[in-house]
């Protein structure tokens, strides 16, 4: 028969099919109720596939047991037949008999409708009772009464095919109702087990909840335990939208989920435990059964229950959990936690954004204790202070998040400077010059204690040529690095901080400063600036960081407050190094201008080649003529001879280094640097000195005298100009060396007699001249200067003039220039001559009185 099952018609099967195809359709069906029911089998799964076979050896049981009744049966009326036959005659008061089975059977009937009414009435009333235990988190109470139903359920399928209940198709529909708190339970004790605050009392319910739901192994509780807490630790890191939270919070949560956890573990699971009492006090013969837990209006009508319903009560098997099993499966946990602290907890610290959040994390942390579990540690044989989690997880999250925050707000000050001064730099805004050096009225201070501060003062800055814009730049760069100090001392304050941990702080503040200020400048270097007005900006806006930002030394040099965790000495010597590395990379920018003026303005454009006759009228400055007056011991008379010396340098170099200071005022408008001054000179002197070189070896100077006394004149000039010390070996030798040369020009007898008076003449031009030249003169003194009585100008008092503050750098800038009068010229009277200077011809450029 090939027609789909589904596809007949039962009403006319016997009329339409014969007998052998009914009996074909009947295998057919039998057939496919088999499949169904192992399908039905397979889909449900392994766990209650012991169930199903159990309730098919119910049914088997249940056929045999009525075939076993029957013959019972059959056997008493046998019995009972025989023993009427043996009494025959006996027999007084046989339907009084009958009457009292009759009465006995309508008893036990009566009795088993009213227990069966009573076990639908429980039924009935078991769903409301489990919801409310279910809301007053009872799981316990909750999961045996939901094991009490199924037994009562059980029992009462057991006996489906009786004629009451065929009549009562209730209970079979309320089990369809209390079937799904299977789940619901479970559900509800999962979800109390993942919360973050749990106490003991309710871990110990939920767990006991477990154990009688699923009939599962103490083992396989401590899994899903430890599974729960580590998903409640996941969870409690999260920020949802319906319940936004904040970063603190959530971390300190975080803290606490994995704190209460050992705690559960060690007041629950270890031996002697709460959960193995609650289990030995349900075990106990003294534990009242399951219908206790009904209402006392179910609770009276016991009596009328069967035995195996009245007296029910759960059952456990008594659970064994090892220390060493404990302890591995507490190690697995707390492997899984260390990679989701490495993750997760990572990514919830890189949020904090400020010190002060940090503070109150780990206030926070300290006021709710960091309990000790060191008997746990032992017990289960964990490493030393594995358990803490706060020092073992959090301290270096934290740390690591400082650290990070000083990086982060460290370049991104130094980025927003270095992108302003590049702005600076692109819009190429420069101060004219004589803004700089225009007196105004608050360059001066207006009090003593503006005056007595420490903050550069405005005519200090525009000496340095800092105008506004990069008063601006440093004031907002210092206020960032103002933020970042002011915020790490909220942690170097706080007492519980070890002392190597805020050495370490202070330390990777002076090494991330370092590392900042050296990325700046080699950006900076990167740039390969070259011309003059970007140079400047660039040199002005970098030099002022140090001038201008006290903050910055605060990076290297603690405040006072710091020191007591670490030696200021060692932070003094970390902050000149940073200076001195500033000071030489923008050396090499001031070296750039240096060789730009120097090139554009090079002395062999500017003087003579070559010494003509010419070049000796319009060059040479009128020489000086001095009598000198000798007398003569054997003739005992006086003889007076003539003789006449330089008294000035040429006038074409006078000329040159005038439009060389010109042109360095006009190109650097603000004074030099000491190192910058001594570059420069060093270079201008060198290429004097190759121009005096030339001179010298040419024929012209050779053959006359009194274009190599000049020379001569000139390079002793130079050398007590610019101050040309032994210190200054090569240079010092080369200028000695050209003046060597030179006086091997120069008749010796001459030279003996004109040596004393023009070192007297060179020192009086430098004495004149050093007004004129004090943009290139050098800030110390020239060797002997003021210290010659033939000095033929003496200083007056010293002037009071306002000394230019420095604020921390190695440099020492150029002071004002002292302010000098001239003075009249005595005689000179010597041991063995005597001098007069003829005052009828008057010295170029000589100041007049």
């Amino acid at each position: 028969m090939t027609a789909n099952l589904l596809n007949l018609n039962v009403d006319t099967l016997f009329e339409q099919h014969s007998v052998s195809e009914i009996d074909v359709v009947h295998k057919k069906i039998q057939t496919v109720v088999e499949n169904k029911r192992e399908e039905l089998r397979t889909h449900v799964g392994e766990r209650y596939r012991d169930l199903l076979k159990a309730a098919d050896t119910i049914a088997a049981m249940q056929t045999s047991a009525a075939t076993l009744i029957e013959q019972v049966h059959c056997v008493q009326a046998n019995c009972r037949s025989l023993n009427e036959q043996q009494l025959l005659g006996f027999k007084t008061t046989a339907p009084a008999t009958d009457a009292a089975l009759q009465q006995r059977n309508a008893s036990k009937k009566l009795q088993s409708y009213y227990g069966t009414m009573v076990q639908i009435k429980l039924l009935t009333s078991l769903p409301e009772l489990i919801w409310t235990h279910i809301d007053n988190e009872q799981f316990f109470a909750a999961t045996e009464l939901f094991i009490f139903s199924r037994h009562i359920s059980t029992g009462l399928q057991l006996d489906g095919n009786s004629a009451l209940m065929q009549k009562l198709p209730v209970a079979r529909k309320q089990w369809e109702i209390l079937r799904p708190f299977h789940l619901t339970i479970k559900h509800a004790v999962l979800a109390v087990l993942e919360r973050e605050e749990l106490c003991p009392e309710i871990a110990v319910d939920c767990m006991q909840s477990l154990l009688l739901l699923d009939k599962c192994d103490l083992s396989s509780v401590l899994q899903t335990f430890l599974n729960l807490r580590a998903s409640a630790f996941l969870n409690c890191l999260q920020s949802h939208l319906t319940e936004p939270r904040r970063v603190k919070e959530r971390i300190l949560a975080s803290l606490g989920i994995l704190n209460s956890t050992i705690e559960l573990l060690d007041k629950c699971l270890l031996e002697n435990g709460l959960l193995f009492t609650r289990l030995a006090e349900c075990s106990a013969s003294t534990c009242p059964p399951s219908i206790s837990r009904m209402e006392s209006s179910e609770r009276q009508l016991a009596h009328l229950l069967p035995e195996i319903i009245a007296g029910f009560k759960p059952q456990f098997d008594v659970p064994k959990l090892s220390p060493k099993h404990l302890g591995m499966s507490l190690q697995q946990w707390l492997d899984k936690m260390n990679a989701l602290a490495a993750t997760q907890l990572q990514q919830i610290f890189a949020l904090v954004s400020n010190m002060q959040t940090i503070q109150d994390i780990k206030s926070s942390a300290r006021s709710t204790g960091r309990p000790s579990f060191l008997h746990l540690e032992q017990q289960l044989h964990l490493e030393h202070s594995e358990l803490d989690f706060y020092a073992t997880k959090y301290v270096p999250l934290i740390n690591a998040r400082v650290r990070e925050i000083i990086r982060s707000s460290w370049a991104h000050a130094m980025k927003q400077t270095y992108e302003k001064v590049l702005s600076l730099i692109e819009a190429g805004v420069s101060t004219p010059p004589h803004q700089i050096w225009k007196e105004q009225s608050d360059d001066l201070p207006l009090s003593l204690a503006a005056a007595l501060s420490d903050q550069p003062k405005r005519l200090a800055n525009r000496t340095k040529g800092y105008d506004s814009s990069t008063i601006d730049l440093c004031k907002q760069f210092d206020s960032q690095l103002a933020d970042i100090v002011q915020e790490l001392n909220v942690l170097l304050q706080e007492q519980t901080t070890r002392t190597e941990d805020k050495m370490s702080l202070i330390k990777f503040l002076r090494e991330t400063a370092q590392e900042q200020v050296a990325e700046y400048l080699s950006k900076l270097k990167s740039l390969q600036l070259r011309e003059r007005p970007a140079l400047l900006q660039a040199l002005r806006n970098s030099l002022a960081l140090v001038e201008l930002c006290p903050n910055l030394k605060l990076c290297f040099c603690q405040p006072p407050s710091w020191r007591q965790w670490n030696q200021s000495g060692a932070g003094i010597d970390h902050w000149q190094r940073i200076c001195g590395l500033i000071e030489d990379e923008m050396l090499s920018l001031w070296l750039l201008i240096v060789e730009d003026v120097l090139t554009a303005h090079s002395c062999e454009k500017q003087l003579t080649k070559i010494i003509s006759h010419e070049a000796v009228l319009r060059d040479f400055a009128l020489w000086q003529t001095l009598t000198l007056e000798q007398r003569d011991e054997e003739q005992e008379q006086s003889v007076q001879s003539t003789i006449r010396i330089p008294s000035q340098p040429r006038l074409s170099l006078q000329t040159y280094l005038h439009q060389l200071i010109q042109a360095l005022n006009l190109a650097v408008p603000q004074t030099l640097p000491s190192k910058v001054l001594h570059a420069f000179n060093q270079k201008l002197l060198g290429q004097l000195l190759g121009h005096y070189e030339g001179l010298a070896a040419a024929e012209c100077t050779k053959t006359s005298q009194n274009i190599a006394l000049q020379l001569y004149f000139d390079l002793k000039f130079l050398e007590r100009v610019f101050a040309v010390s032994r210190e200054e070996r090569p240079l010092y030798d080369q200028i000695h060396s050209q003046q060597n040369n030179l006086r091997d020009c120069i008749d010796p007898f001459d030279f003996e007699l004109f040596a004393e008076h023009i070192s007297t003449h060179v020192a009086r031009s430098t004495s004149r001249l050093q007004g004129e030249l004090g943009v290139l003169t050098p800030y110390t003194p020239a060797p002997g200067q003021g210290t010659t009585a033939s000095s033929a100008l003496a200083h007056e008092a010293d002037p009071n003039v306002l000394c230019l503050s420095t604020s921390g750098s190695t440099s020492l800038w150029f002071p004002l220039l002292p302010i000098v009068m001239p003075q009249a010229a005595g005689g000179l009277a010597g041991s063995e001559r005597k001098q007069k200077p003829v005052e009828t011809d008057k010295d170029f450029f000589e100041l007049q009185s």
